[in-house]
């Protein structure tokens, strides 16, 4: 539910370091840049979970296509590598936007094939070796209030209407309790999943699509995509890739091109990590499941478990810059941190002196339905976005999505309902800022409010 921060990690007061964890799980040695002119029938931009699964796919397709990948940091450096690793069925913000969206009809389908994406990327992990530190553990939809507790019952209405084979039994607090036993925690179901290290993931798949014949060059941004009589141009610093076709794959930062700017529009997330808990101190959780959870709120909150027994607590606010402002000056405030500092000491009151040990932000890509979005500009690159922090297995899914729409295939990937033009967009600015303080407003105010009767 995060992206892209600088590499280097800065220390702070009480030797917290201001960086991604996750990145201290692996390390990563760059890949040549680009130079030079070069030719591919497909060149992707951005190498995160979207880019590289699409041509993964491609290359089981088509093992003859010469495919480029163009990363401007390192394979994995953006959301796809330090989100906060849930792997869940959601599509876009939330099911209720899904549904006003596309409807229930449209949304069931959607669903069952994002749902055996996630069987597929732990099965995919296992083939190919990659140590994911995967625990399908499914997680925990909860609520802490009473108004949480009418969402999460209005949820499991949506979820019948969708046709689910079975429902999941909505817990009281003693039943949510014996699961993780928070006492903030009144209620709360279970929802299929798992916990990843987004970061190892990531980095295993990018070895594998190396394997394929797929060239990923590092450190190498686009800096402008321009369409010729033969096909597509892509500049870089230092070369340019000539292609037949064009994807762009860049998350959050796919506003900075200009024919996607009005698309999408990054809003930030943050996250802290813990110490490891000491075998004591994890026994005091009763937690046996390990599953995450994540608060029904319009701003939402969640914690999770790492594989080395840390506590993971991030969400909050989401704040939007403006002008598309991704520098990190929120974080460099320290608000965001103690504000989750707070949701630890509500969550885990017995471990409220823990020492947090990383805090860090990053962008999301939001789009202005709060759903998904896959097509096609008007020069015939295509396009992918707005998974609102919740892509770890909806880009499987758009890998393949991708690989039909790159080779003029109509199947059942292309015509799922979030394949097609994007008519919303998002206004210029000050319009673009004020609408989303605005919005960011009524979403505190809302989760504020008591419950209706």
């Amino acid at each position: 539910m995060v992206a892209s921060v600088p590499t280097r990690a800065a220390v702070g007061e009480r030797g917290i370091t201001y960086g991604v964890f996750w990145r201290e799980t692996e390390e990563v040695s760059y890949s040549p840049s680009l130079s030079g002119e070069h030719a591919a029938d497909v060149c992707i931009i951005g190498g995160g979970y979207t880019g590289l699964w699409t041509a993964h796919y491609l290359k089981k397709a088509e093992p003859g296509l010469r495919i480029v990948v163009l990363e401007s940091d390192y394979a994995g450096s953006g959301a796809s590598g330090h989100g906060d690793g849930f792997m869940t069925p959601t599509i876009g913000h939330n099911l209720t936007s899904l549904l006003q969206a596309y409807g229930s009809d449209r949304a069931k389908l959607a669903y069952t094939v994002v749902g055996k994406s996630i069987l597929e990327v732990q099965r995919f992990a296992a083939k190919h070796g990659i140590d994911a530190q995967i625990e399908p553990t499914g997680y925990l939809n909860v609520a802490t209030n009473a108004r949480q507790l009418r969402t999460l019952e209005r949820d499991l209405d949506l979820i019948d209407r969708l046709g689910a084979s079975s429902l999941p039994e909505l817990l009281d607090a003693r039943g949510i309790r014996a699961r993780v036993d928070s006492p903030a925690l009144l209620g709360g179901f279970e929802v299929g999943g798992a916990m990843v290290n987004p970061h190892r993931l990531v980095r295993g798949l990018s070895r594998v699509v190396r394997a394929q014949a797929v060239e990923i060059f590092e450190r190498s941004p686009a800096l402008s995509v321009a369409k010729g009589p033969s096909g597509f141009r892509v500049r870089t610093p230092l070369g340019a890739v000539s292609a037949g076709r064009v994807v762009y794959a860049t998350n959050a930062y796919q506003h900075q091109f200009p024919e996607l700017r009005a698309m999408v529009r990054p809003m930030w997330s943050y996250a802290i990590v813990t110490e490891p808990l000491t075998p004591t101190q994890l026994a005091s959780l009763h937690w046996p499941g390990r599953e995450g959870f994540v608060e029904a709120r319009n701003l939402i909150a969640f914690a999770r478990l790492t594989a080395q027994n840390r506590l993971l607590v991030g969400g909050g606010p989401v704040p939007y810059h403006y002008g598309r402002d991704m520098a990190d000056t929120h974080m460099r405030a320290r608000r965001p941190q103690r504000y989750l500092t707070g949701l630890l000491g509500k969550y885990f009151p017995m471990l409220r002196d823990l020492r947090v040990t990383h805090a860090y932000g990053g962008c999301i890509d939001m789009t202005p339905d709060l759903v998904p979005h896959v097509g096609r500009l008007r020069d015939g690159a295509l396009y992918a976005h707005g998974y609102c922090g919740n892509g770890v297995a909806f880009t499987n899914t758009v890998g393949k999505v991708m690989r039909d729409l790159v080779l003029d295939r109509e199947t059942t990937y292309t015509d799922l309902m979030f394949v097609g033009p994007q008519h919303r967009l998002y206004p210029a600015e000050p319009v673009a800022w004020l609408k989303a303080r605005m919005h960011d407003v009524e979403m505190r105010v809302q989760d504020r409010l008591p419950a209706r009767p």
